[in-house]
């Protein structure tokens, strides 16, 4: 039997930081059948950014066996890993770990994922066709990756100045191909606490013009307007 890879780019995830891969191996998510159905001590998990997964470091298939991380939270303390090798016109899946903060917590049968041979050529058609799914563009996405860049540049990437204590998250959501998406956390200027209580989400429209400019503006106007008004704010949820 002939197993069926499929990658999902996830791009702009509510539940990511960054953009993240899906992989499904038979209509399978592996990642999500590995852990509890919470996640990572309630953490979303998913694979990591495309670009590393499809490059030569990731799925891609190399002259010898290796270990490739295939899935894992935000937090950067765990991974699901899995051992990609080829004979002939075939690639194998096997060896499966999953390690947090170094130390193997599970491998082998204790994962039940067992072990996935793939045609070669349907291997690597699934991998470039997930490039360019991955790659794709609208004008929302190259305007926020210039301002995840510009925050950056500017230090504000963890601190967002006057009125912003931190970004929670910039989307560029593909049902909305003009529009940014900013969460954040706002500022409790009396001090008596960290943040104010909840999150608070702006958009700001986008249109042709070129994706810097428009990107350097957004950044000037999150550093020095009070957004609050202008955005929708979301209780903190508790956990049932």
């Amino acid at each position: 039997m002939v197993d069926v890879l499929r990658l999902q780019p996830l791009l702009f995830p509510a539940e990511f930081s960054s953009h993240r891969m899906r992989v499904l191996v038979n209509g399978l998510d592996v990642v999500a059948a590995t852990y509890p159905p919470d996640g990572f001590h309630g953490q979303p998990v998913a694979r990591f950014t495309p670009s590393w997964m499809l490059g030569p470091s990731g799925l891609a298939v190399a002259p010898e066996a290796r270990d490739v991380a295939v899935g894992g939270s935000d937090t950067s303390e765990d991974r699901l890993t899995v051992r990609v090798s080829q004979s002939d016109s075939e690639v194998m899946w096997d060896c499966w770990r999953l390690i947090v903060i170094g130390r193997v917590v599970k491998e082998g049968p204790e994962i039940e994922l067992g072990i996935f041979r793939f045609d070669s050529n349907a291997y690597a058609e699934e991998i470039a066709q997930a490039t360019e799914r991955a790659t794709r563009s609208w004008p929302a996405r190259s305007v926020a990756e210039n301002l995840q860049a510009t925050l950056w540049r500017e230090g504000w990437g963890q601190d967002g100045g006057a009125w912003i204590r931190r970004y929670v998250a910039i989307r560029a959501p593909e049902d909305r191909p003009d529009v940014v998406e900013i969460s954040y956390y706002a500022r409790d200027l009396s001090g008596l606490r960290y943040a104010l209580p909840g999150s608070y989400v702006v958009n700001f429209p986008i249109d042709g013009t070129d994706p810097a400019v428009q990107a350097q503006a957004i950044a000037d106007r999150l550093g020095h307007e009070d957004l609050k008004t202008l955005s929708v704010h979301q209780p903190h949820r508790r956990r049932p």
